[in-house]
């Protein structure tokens, strides 16, 4: 796979493999993404139902059937994603 580069990642990358840091670029770019996939491992997934419900809001405001959100259904929408951080928080399950 062929990747394109912005020149200053480029001049980044070209800069650690000369400091000695890792021995080739490709070296440098497999760490950077080990390390971006051990931060994102941790993040808790949304649940299907969830996405299942946001699908289903954007298909029908797209139809058109859609309304202004009052104070509690922004309250109930929080209760939502609290509930769901809650579950989806490590050992929870």
């Amino acid at each position: 796979m062929t990747i394109e580069l912005s020149p200053q990642t480029e001049q980044y990358l070209a800069n650690i493999v000369a400091e000695g840091l890792f021995p080739t670029k490709e070296a440098a770019l497999e760490a950077a993404v080990e390390a971006f996939r051990t931060s994102t491992e941790s993040l808790p997934l949304i649940p299907a139902e969830h996405m299942d419900m946001v699908e289903q809001g954007m298909a029908s405001a797209l139809a058109g059937r859609s309304r202004e959100l009052t104070d509690a259904d922004w309250e109930n929408i929080r209760e939502h994603a609290r509930q769901a951080a809650t579950d989806n928080r490590p050992g929870s399950q």
